[in-house]
């Protein structure tokens, strides 16, 4: 592994630096490039915040294609060549007309959505070859991992930002990993360096229920029974989507005149068709309209005193600051209803980047994500857990299965997905995504969300699940005579 370049900046007291020394009275950086790995330590006895350095490295003309990964699991991936361009029209709507509404806190913090940018793992492609050339970071605790490709000059810049986080101590900067195999060789190197172990990862297909695909968030009890009723046998989870709860996810809100008992009786007949239940639940989303808002208002991220929007559901939602106390007890008083009162084996989290849409106790969004992760993997035990929303090598062994893809709309295509790039929402855009995330799968046990719509044929179908064989699938899409059938599966693979 090679470097060009290297570029640090910091603020110290009242001064904003600029540099390119590895070391001066500030700091003295360190970096080694042992075993394709790109290792850097800083040692300092001084405090700077929002510490950011950039690595500059060469990447060989033969290899003309970059594949992304999104910061968090709902954000697309794409596959980009030195033809990508940024739409003009999406940057300056994301710079300026989305400001507040939650969708500009859905990616990294106070930075500007671009397709050519991705998160934690990134690979490269030569035509008409096998060959890759991957990079993925093995040290995602203290900040993520961003890379961005300049395709006119070959120069693959790697940076790791602070920001929020004030640098007063000797600590790892980066560890960057670089894999240049053919593609499965890749993909196990890359396990092995992850600590993973296929025979510690689960190995029985997921193919779950939502009501989310069929009904969004129009259920009551007696819809979801029915449902449950008359499910097909191909399934071995049914998940309670969206709208069990009073204007929010929140299971301590139960829309009493939905659901006028509750959620137990519900999950003893899903234990009846011998399957899994479990719940959809967005734990760090605190909703205005919410019942109980004003008891869990005091828990929100707030700026200047104010609870600052995060997300454009929920009536506009605020997330759940992580660092009170309380918001731990809320966060398990949470967890034991939906455990031990209702008796659920599985919960689906979403929207856990949440958790860090704003910077707080001077911490990154690394930081503070995987924190959250933590105590949710705590607070969960022995219980299955899928994670969606989230980036993903925080996610993976932390979670039975991480969710892949957006709960999408059905439409085929949607004017929003043009719009806003960083968020498309439409079944077209969440298949064309799936294209470029079906390696995570080979990573980690990934779960897809199919959408339900008429043009995902049986061919389409197939394809998707040989690329992530655990669905979230309607049974609308389910043919009991072809599925799973007809479908080319390969556990093994």
């Amino acid at each position: 592994m090679q470097i060009i370049n290297c570029k640090i900046s910091y603020i110290i007291g009242e001064s904003q630096v600029y540099s390119t020394e590895l070391k001066n009275n500030d700091y003295k950086i360190d970096i080694d490039l042992k075993d394709d790995i790109l290792c850097s330590k800083i040692q300092t006895s001084k405090e700077f915040k929002d510490f950011k350095i950039e690595f500059y490295l060469p990447i060989d003309k033969k290899f003309t294609q970059m594949i992304t990964n999104g910061y968090q699991t709902w954000l697309p991936s794409y596959k980009i060549n030195c033809n990508s361009k940024q739409n003009k029209l999406s940057a300056f709507l994301q710079k300026n007309m989305y400001k507040g509404s939650g969708i500009d806190c859905i990616a990294e913090y106070q930075s500007n959505f671009s397709k050519n940018t991705s998160f934690g793992i990134c690979y490269f492609k030569e035509d008409n070859t096998n060959n890759t050339l991957m990079f993925v970071s093995l040290d995602e605790k203290d900040t993520f991992t961003k890379y961005d490709y300049d395709f006119d000059r070959n120069v693959l810049k790697i940076t790791r930002d602070f920001k929020g986080y004030a640098v007063n101590k000797n600590m790892q900067l980066i560890k960057v990993l670089r894999i240049e195999e053919d593609f499965v060789n890749s993909i196990n190197v890359l396990k092995e360096n992850l600590n993973l172990n296929d025979k510690t990862q689960k190995t029985t297909r997921l193919i779950a229920y939502n009501t989310f695909s069929d009904y969004k968030n129009n259920i009551t009890a007696q819809i979801v029974n029915e449902k449950i009723h008359n499910l097909q046998n191909d399934y071995n989870m049914f998940i309670i989507g969206d709208g069990y709860a009073q204007n929010s996810g929140n299971i301590l809100d139960i829309d009493e005149k939905k659901f006028p008992n509750g959620l137990k009786s519900i999950v003893e007949n899903i234990h009846s068709k011998k399957i899994l239940a479990a719940l959809w639940i967005t734990p760090f989303a605190i909703s205005p309209l919410s019942k109980s808002f004003s008891d869990q208002q005091n828990l929100a991220v707030k700026q200047n005193d104010k609870p600052v929007v995060t997300c454009p559901f929920w009536g506009g939602a605020y997330s759940l600051d992580i660092s009170f106390d309380d918001s731990t007890q809320y966060l398990k008083d949470m967890f034991d209803v939906i455990f031990n009162e209702y008796q659920f084996d599985a919960v689906y989290c979403d929207c856990i980047y949440m958790a860090a849409s704003i910077p707080v106790e001077g911490k990154t969004q690394a930081m503070l994500i995987n924190h959250a992760i933590s105590t949710i993997r705590k607070l969960t035990e022995n219980k299955l857990l899928i994670l969606g929303g989230v980036p993903f090598l925080s996610a993976v062994g932390n979670c039975d299965w991480i969710a892949i893809s957006s709960d999408s709309s059905n439409y085929w295509y949607d004017i929003g997905d043009m719009l806003s790039a960083n968020f498309p929402t439409s079944a077209k855009s969440s298949v064309n995504s799936l294209v470029y995330k079906k390696y995570l799968n080979k990573i980690y046990p990934c779960v897809y969300t199919v959408p339900n719509n008429k043009k995902i044929k049986n061919k389409l179908l197939q394809l998707i699940s040989n690329a992530s064989p655990n669905l979230i699938i309607s049974d609308k899409q389910l043919k009991p005579t072809t599925f799973p059938s007809k479908f080319s599966l390969n556990n093994n693979e």
